[in-house]
């Protein structure tokens, strides 16, 4: 059992006639003591109560923070048992010590910044560029709402609360006009500086945790063999427009990501029984994936064969952001009302040009670098054409 008493050293006075308060915990036998750091007057101190009497104001101070301490030290010795640690004095007052230590102050833009060099010196080694630059992007808008907000330019991480990301999720939807999903994204990534925050014990928990953030589904759309069929066959006046179409039709055939396609070069490109492979390791995954190159892809790489010579790279593909601008001009020009990106270029191999023609969804997700069927049905669709033949088949059971 242990026992906590408070006292004070009459002979040893302060220079303003007060006495320090001491605290002496013994378990076992064995004692430990420390100062509480409070002080008064010996006039006012009943040894047999361990607290200060009279009414006053300090003195109702004083008693209050002792009896809190007291509170904690018992705390803080169930604690240490409940760990299935060596229960001591001296144990017991170095973790209160530490309780009470004064902790350096870290701003949350610090250690984002902090982090976000870590991953910067990985990039092309163990992560992805894109997962480098989305950090940075999340660093600075958490700047500038803490601008917005509050004027500041940084805040210490014990200030951030389930108050403040609420704030800065309404600034997100409200004043920079993202969706749902992007909020979420975004406050997530703020979260893993928190979690790290926590790792370091420079916090105790991580607020995020106390927010209901929840991902909308979102049908991102996908191209029918219709609309697939008419964008290959329309002639462009304007050879960059026909340089990005054809990227973009070369994606809707292999499954090829952006940044893949991208790096594609005569290395990833494997010849078996007669037929061209694509063999190439995920940029943004590692996984391998093995997509055979159907004949309009191949009759688009032909197209630019002598691109490779000069430049390493087998098509002439934009940066993202310009791909994507360039689409949506594409798009008005060919009359897809769809929002065409590089992303649905995917989708549409997952759903048009492969699901939809009864390939199995094992296949297809081998062909797309997933690392389980469960990232493959996010692209999967069930199309009329699928539900049509299916049931005809069941159809024939009742003739």
């Amino acid at each position: 059992m242990v026992s906590i008493l408070f006292f004070i050293k009459r002979k040893k006075l302060l220079k303003d006639g007060t006495a320090s308060i001491f605290v002496r915990v013994t378990f076992n036998r064995l004692s430990a003591e420390v100062t509480t750091g409070r002080s008064v007057m010996p006039s006012h101190w009943v040894a047999t109560k361990g607290r200060a009497k009279g009414n006053t104001l300090v003195n109702k101070q004083t008693n209050s923070f002792l009896d809190q301490m007291e509170y904690t030290l018992h705390d803080l010795t169930l604690q240490i048992q409940r760990e299935g640690k060596q229960v001591s004095a001296k144990e017991i007052l170095d973790r209160y010590k530490y309780l009470n230590a004064p902790k350096p102050k870290t701003g949350i833009l610090a250690l984002y910044a902090e982090h976000n060099q870590e991953l910067k010196e990985l990039v092309d080694i163990s992560v992805a560029l894109a997962t480098y630059k989305r950090h940075e992007t999340s660093l600075k808008l958490f700047h500038e709402f803490l601008l917005y907000k509050y004027q500041v330019e940084d805040v210490d991480i014990s200030e951030i609360d389930v108050e403040m990301l609420q704030k800065y999720q309404h600034y997100l939807m409200t004043v920079r006009h993202n969706s749902n999903n992007t909020t979420v994204k975004y406050i997530r990534n703020l979260g893993k500086i928190l979690k790290l925050a926590v790792s370091r014990k420079l916090i105790t928990a991580s607020p995020t945790e106390e927010l209901k953030l929840k991902m909308e589904p979102v049908d991102k759309g996908f191209l029918t063999q219709e609309e697939l069929t008419r964008l290959a066959n329309k002639d462009f006046n304007i050879v960059r427009l026909e340089q990005v179409r054809d990227v973009f039709l070369f994606c809707c055939y292999t499954g090829l990501a952006y940044i893949d396609v991208y790096s594609l070069s005569i290395n990833d490109i494997t010849e078996e029984n007669g037929r061209l492979w694509i063999r190439k390791s995920r940029y943004k995954t590692n996984v391998m994936y093995h997509v055979p190159i159907l004949k309009p892809a191949k009759e688009i790489l032909d197209k630019y064969a002598s691109l490779s010579h000069k430049e390493g790279k087998l098509l002439p593909v934009l940066s993202n952001q310009k791909m994507n601008a360039y689409l949506k001009e594409i798009a008005g020009i060919v009359g897809i009302s769809k929002d065409l990106t590089t992303h649905l270029a995917r989708h549409t191999f997952a759903t048009t040009v492969t699901l939809a023609n009864q390939v199995s969804i094992e296949n297809v997700s081998k062909m797309l670098g997933h690392s389980s069927i469960r990232m493959t049905q996010h692209y999967a669709r069930v199309l009329d054409a699928s539900i049509e033949h299916e049931m005809l088949n069941v159809e024939k059971c009742y003739e």
